[in-house]
């Protein structure tokens, strides 16, 4: 059986909104496709991290005051990390974290600070947080998928010409601006979404898994999977969502 390596960058340092079980979910559908599958704990005390030995990494969101001492960590494996998202591995970054891997990150108190630079977009910490349901779809993988879950925004996302991750039918995004969510590179995702969006969004974890096993040069297995109490929830979720922009609408008029 070949193995799918995951690595889960600072799980004690990063560990906001319950995005575990985004790693649950890749272990789950990576075993399901034929996968030996084997998560690696990036920590402070990791020797020798090479980005190039894992077939997916998960880089889970964190408060911004933590991102500085993290970036010392990541900033001398740049190209490394650009050499596997151009190889067509999969990098999932989720909530606040998406700031560590763009160019600027501008706090409220007026400091500032450089991230990896490799999506070409600024961040803008926020006075205040935003929170409400997130709905778009997007692209991935040579598919067409719906997502939805939730975001926590702590920052606006401006983009200097990076490729949207997904357009928005319900939320906020990437600066409350306009339609834009996220960002993609390749197959690397980096995505406001929480829920987290990997357990929420079956479609979406099973094409993370497909990309990285053609990343490795291997056919994924079909994941048949019961995923009926996903699928039920996610219809639910679309209800609820409808019902509040009709609500909205109605308040407007």
């Amino acid at each position: 059986m070949s193995k799918m390596k995951i690595a889960w960058l600072f799980p004690d340092t990063l560990y906001l909104h319950g995005e575990r079980g985004n790693i649950l979910a890749l272990e789950r559908y990576a075993e399901a496709a034929g996968f030996d599958t084997e998560t690696v704990r990036i920590t402070f005390d990791t020797q020798d991290f090479d980005p190039l030995d894992y077939n997916i990494i998960f880089c889970p969101p964190g408060e911004i005051t933590s991102f500085p001492v993290v970036l010392e960590k990541l900033r001398p494996l740049k190209d490394k990390f650009l050499e596997f998202i151009e190889a067509g591995r999969p990098l999932i970054v989720t909530g606040t974290s998406m700031a560590m891997w763009c160019e600027e990150v501008r706090r409220t108190d007026g400091s500032s600070f450089s991230g990896m630079g490799i999506i070409a977009a600024d961040v803008s910490e926020n006075e205040e947080v935003y929170g409400d349901d997130i709905w778009y779809t997007c692209e991935y993988n040579g598919n067409q998928i719906e997502v939805i879950g939730c975001q926590i925004q702590m920052a606006d996302f401006i983009s200097k010409g990076e490729a949207a991750f997904g357009k928005l039918k319900y939320g906020y995004g990437n600066t409350g601006n306009d339609r834009a969510e996220g960002f993609i590179r390749k197959n690397s995702i980096f995505t406001n979404t929480l829920g987290p969006v990997l357990v929420a969004n079956p479609e979406l974890t099973k094409n993370v898994i497909k990309a990285a096993a053609a990343a490795k040069g291997e056919e994924a297995g079909t994941m048949d999977l019961d995923t009926s109490i996903e699928e039920s929830s996610f219809e639910v979720k679309k209800q609820f969502i409808s019902t509040k922009v009709t609500r909205l609408k109605n308040c407007l008029d």
